[in-house]
């Protein structure tokens, strides 16, 4: 029996580091797959605009355009759904990347975008541990903290495609650290992302006059404290602090059933960075399984080709 013309998806996931593109089967089954550096050098955000048309035409070369059912786009927020652009991200220098309208002339195919996040939560619930949740939650901590909310077996969007930005919600009123959003104090993200781990990490130090013998980078940290060093451990308690809060936080918002963690620090070190947050999560409402993502960098990915698949968000 002859396949139908349009049974793939091409994936494409914009980050502030990486930028990843594959070819995706209605199954989740990654076909084939590209990995570049995202670019950061340019005098606009078409540079970035420019490099995703590339990838994706490296990627499809030697497919037909009638194989593919449409283009799934995952990026780092915040986004802007009526421009079709990535908007003033602290992950990447331009503060506008058009994505939509360009994408669509250069390829003739539905374009489904949507926050990185956001994907993230669809890769899990259509491909990975959300399978048989309608109330889940995806986090992603890597170079910066953000989330994906599926309620009711609805993905929870806002008015400009950037709800459950759960990085930037305030855990901290005592070092009262300054995000790297520009916009506030105390988030998520300023403690626990891994940008900002080593940050937090040489404050702490400072505060309660400790001394270390290893280099304040988020790996030399975590590694310290399967060392048993004792600095490390005691950092691991602080920050255990600041994720178990910010996990009540998303627990009290959304109420989930399930919350999967992916980034690369979570991929990493999840099981360490879990084992310290479980202790101060608070227990008002029943807690949820907490799980490290069983699709490892491509959760975001497998997302953008979901949102092809079954027209969402």
């Amino acid at each position: 029996m002859a396949k139908k013309a349009n049974n793939l998806a091409i994936a494409i996931d914009i980050g502030g580091t990486n930028m990843r593109t594959a070819i995706v089967d209605e199954k989740g089954k990654i076909i084939a797959k590209n990995s570049a550096k995202t670019i950061q050098k340019g005098e606009s955000g078409n540079t970035v605009t420019i490099q995703v048309i590339d990838e994706i035409k490296k990627l499809i070369s030697g497919y037909g355009i009638k194989k593919f059912k449409g283009i799934g786009v995952s990026a780092v927020g915040p986004i802007d759904f009526k421009k079709g652009a990535i908007v003033n991200t602290p992950n990447i220098k331009y503060k506008f990347i058009p994505i939509i309208e360009p994408l669509k002339k250069a390829f003739g195919l539905p374009i489904l975008f949507i926050n990185d996040c956001n994907a993230g939560a669809l890769g899990e619930k259509y491909f990975g541990a959300g399978k048989k949740f309608s109330n889940l939650v995806y986090i992603t901590i890597s170079s910066g903290i953000g989330g994906g909310a599926i309620v009711n077996g609805n993905l929870l969007l806002g008015k400009n495609g950037n709800a459950a930005e759960i990085g930037h919600m305030t855990v901290d009123t005592e070092y009262n650290l300054p995000c790297t959003c520009g916009k506030g104090r105390g988030h998520w993200e300023a403690y626990a992302s891994g940008n900002n781990i080593p940050k937090f990490f040489r404050i702490w130090t400072k505060k309660n006059h400790l001394e270390t013998k290893f280099p304040s980078a988020a790996k030399d940290i975590f590694d310290a404290a399967r060392k048993k060093d004792k600095v490390a451990l005691q950092f691991m308690e602080e920050l255990g602090k600041i994720n178990g809060r910010g996990i009540s936080n998303v627990v009290a918002a959304y109420d989930p059933e399930i919350i999967v963690l992916g980034g690369a620090v979570a991929l990493n070190n999840g099981d360490l960075a879990l084992k310290y947050a479980k202790k101060n999560i608070d227990k008002f409402l029943r807690l949820p399984k907490l799980e490290i993502t069983a699709l490892g960098e491509n959760a975001p990915l497998l997302g953008a080709a979901a949102s092809v698949f079954h027209n969402r968000p």
